[in-house]
């Protein structure tokens, strides 16, 4: 089974926003990181509420997925370090990923039918 592009680079994006605080958190400059040299480039609204967005599919996730999803993009010391942690095989985060693109997939798709559905009936 192949990943979803399009949710792999949400996700990333999502954890970038994560690990940089959140929403509404103060993002000042870091000048113990070199990127961006040394500067920080804030979100925009349409940013953080894409990142919002992903953060509540991610919460509707069952927990071995959502704790596969988490530890894969926020967690430092790459793939082994999440196999050693989670104590599973890199076949089973391959397919929990899958499962989690597809149902967040789904996430985004019922969100959006339902945002059709209220501006219909405004």
């Amino acid at each position: 089974m192949n990943r979803n592009q399009y949710i792999d680079a949400r996700l990333q994006d999502w954890a970038q926003w994560k690990c940089s605080g959140g929403i509404g958190a103060y993002r000042g400059i870091d000048f113990s990181k070199e990127y961006n040299n040394g500067a920080f480039i804030d979100y925009t609204a349409d940013q953080e509420d894409a990142c919002l967005e992903m953060d509540m599919a991610i919460a509707c996730l069952p927990l071995d997925l959502k704790r596969t999803v988490v530890a894969v993009y926020t967690w430092d010391g790459g793939l082994d370090v999440v196999v050693a942690k989670l104590r599973i095989t890199r076949q089973t985060i391959h397919r929990r990923l899958c499962h989690a693109d597809l149902r967040i997939d789904d996430f985004l798709i019922s969100r959006r039918e339902r945002e059709k559905q209220i501006l219909a009936n405004c």
